[in-house]
């Protein structure tokens, strides 16, 4: 089979070991592997020289072998055959034909950034699609692993994600707010207007009826992550999420969105978050902490900063075009 060599490289602002982590967690990398395919997970205990079984949700994958395990630094997987409707094969066409591939990731850091670095073999066939799939992956590699569970570290990633969103709103002028870049795809003012509503009442609800904790207060975080974090699927709004047609007004949305941003910071800055909010429970989750509910908001903000960046890219195109 021709190969070629898929090289991609990305700058992430966290430790190294927050990045170590992500990558060989399985709460963590079952999130970024469904750039991949839906439902892919790694069963391995990435001890040098164990078997790594990676399947998806139809029990197929590929079967390697951990050759390079240096904690936070280097990580090399080789492929030995595939797995096919949950059984592994060494021998068939398509096991020989990535028998011998090798996947590497590399860290370094720097100032508290951390680079990450791999490349893998890939079947010519399969190269576009794949390279694609990477792109998306180490996004999420990214936002998981800048995604911090300290106290002060929550209120950075609201601040930054509040500063992210409106830049990311700021980059469309008034027409282009309400312009749809492709058939089935919300405008700008459209997503905006989704997030306003998503956290319409949000404060008021954390600081309404509330319980002691029984559990560990982040215990839904990882879920939270699942669901949100992963870019690459598409996600279909309750129907009180979703936005009017429009038009929409720039300068009213940055104004409604700063307010409601300001009143949420202010719970997250002076409230015991790690009591639960009983007054609403998460769809297909459950009753959230405080501290987990604040999270949703970062993790909702990061996807939709992503969709608002898609979309202008999308109308650039449009007009290059």
């Amino acid at each position: 089979m021709e190969t070629k060599l898929i090289k991609k490289s990305i700058a992430i602002n966290a430790p190294k070991e927050n990045v170590w982590k992500v990558m060989i967690s399985n709460d963590k990398n079952k999130i970024w592997y469904n750039a991949f395919s839906e439902g892919t997970q790694a069963e391995t205990d990435w001890q040098v020289g164990s078997k790594a079984v990676f399947s998806d949700d139809s029990k197929s994958g590929i079967v390697g072998i951990i050759t390079v395990n240096k904690p936070a630094e280097e990580l090399v997987i080789e492929y030995t055959g595939v797995l096919n409707n949950g059984v592994e094969n060494y021998e068939n066409e398509e096991a020989q034909s990535v028998k011998g591939f090798q996947e590497f990731y590399w860290l370094k850091e720097e100032n508290g950034v951390t680079r990450l670095d791999m490349q893998c073999d890939m079947g010519i066939d399969y190269f576009e699609m794949m390279s694609d799939a990477w792109d998306h992956a180490l996004i999420i590699v990214r936002e998981l692993a800048e995604t911090d569970t300290s106290a002060s570290a929550l209120l950075d990633q609201l601040d930054n994600t509040t500063k992210n969103f409106l830049e990311a709103i700021d980059a469309f002028d008034e027409n282009e707010i309400n312009e749809v870049p492709f058939e089935g795809s919300w405008t700008g003012g459209q997503v905006v207007e989704h997030i306003l509503k998503s956290e319409s009442g949000l404060p008021d609800m954390l600081l309404g009826d509330y319980a002691d904790t029984q559990r560990p207060v982040d215990a839904n975080i990882a879920e939270i992550e699942h669901i949100f974090l992963d870019f690459s699927t598409k996600m279909k709004a309750p129907d009180f999420n979703v936005p009017s047609n429009g038009p929409h007004n720039k300068a009213e949305l940055v104004a409604a969105f700063q307010k409601e941003r300001e009143e949420i910071r202010k719970v997250a800055a002076e409230h015991d978050l790690s009591l639960t909010a009983t007054a609403f429970a998460f769809p297909g989750v459950g009753k959230l902490t405080r501290w987990e509910w604040l999270n949703f908001v970062v993790c909702h903000s990061k996807r939709h900063i992503y969709q608002l960046k898609n979309i202008r890219k999308k109308l650039s195109e449009k007009v290059a075009g």
